[in-house]
């Protein structure tokens, strides 16, 4: 009897767990959802950018289009993870590439947007100088790249840093992909230089016009990166909640089959029991 109720007891935990893996999984397939939809106009932004950053760089002279050169310092990398947990082993090659950038000279300035990818670092050993909240929702992207670039800049102009890399989780069918993006400085090297038949009316001088678009088009980088990262997150939250779903649909089968055999078993002895009572009063009489 005890063990019937231990069984059900489980039956009835199992339940209200596929509840809360249920939900998870509809809110991970809602986010995958609106981070596509965001996605694509992201994209065609950095694009746009991206062009308009070579047609200023068009305006300047010859030797001035260059890739500004700077001091060996101290380089910096962003590393866009997870917000929230529930989403497998999705920051583990962020974590591994950070940690292997750690241990050159000197050590990279390391910027976490993610406090669950840094609470991760942290456990393995490896110590973000700074952590930012990562987007929980679509409409927080924008806001997250904002406070991640705000931080660069302060780093570039404060001369702490004088390189800066990328490191985010892309989305690709089931599976992500692990991507690593220089974004400082900006390589105008092997860019098409869009120069048009009539030059563009501009109010500002060439180099200003250039270096603003360029500062709109790390920012629009950052925006990507973090869009990736947060399609990532819910994309890999969404299959270990399927998975978790059909771990708990086949434990539930096990117990429910372990239940209808106790009951069987039960049902056995008391018809056994009540063989065994007949068999004893036809000996009386």
């Amino acid at each position: 009897m005890a063990r019937a109720q231990e069984i059900a007891a489980q039956t009835g935990s199992l339940k209200e767990l596929g509840e809360i893996v249920a939900a998870i999984r509809v809110v991970a397939a809602a986010q995958m959802q609106e981070s596509q939809r965001y996605l694509e106009g992201i994209r065609n932004y950095v694009t746009i950018i991206r062009n308009t950053v070579a047609e200023a760089t068009a305006l300047l002279p010859e030797k001035a289009t260059d890739a500004i050169p700077h001091v060996a310092r101290r380089s910096g990398l962003v590393v866009f993870g997870a917000e929230h947990g529930f989403c497998g082993a999705f920051n583990e090659p962020l974590i591994r590439e950070a940690a292997g950038a750690s241990r050159t000279q000197p050590k990279p300035y390391l910027i976490f947007a993610g406090t669950r990818c840094a609470q991760r670092s942290s456990e393995q050993g490896l110590h973000p100088d700074v952590i930012f909240r990562a987007a929980t929702h679509g409409g927080g992207v924008s806001a997250a790249a904002r406070r991640v670039a705000a931080e660069v800049y302060r780093l570039i102009t404060s001369e702490i840093i004088s390189t800066i890399s990328v490191l985010y989780m892309r989305v690709s069918g089931s599976a992500n992909n692990l991507k690593k993006l220089l974004l400082l400085p900006i390589e105008m090297q092997g860019t098409i230089r869009h120069r048009a038949r009539i030059a563009p009316l501009t109010n500002m001088k060439p180099r200003r016009l250039r270096d603003e678009l360029a500062s709109e088009y790390v920012f629009a980088l950052l925006e990507a990166a973090a869009m990736e990262s947060f399609a990532s997150e819910n994309t890999a939250r969404f299959h270990t909640m399927e998975a978790a779903h059909e771990n708990i649909r086949t434990k539930s089968e096990e117990l429910n089959r372990l239940a209808r055999w106790m009951r069987q078993e039960a049902v056995t002895a008391e018809i056994l029991e009540i063989i065994g009572g007949a068999e004893a009063m036809k000996g009386k009489h």
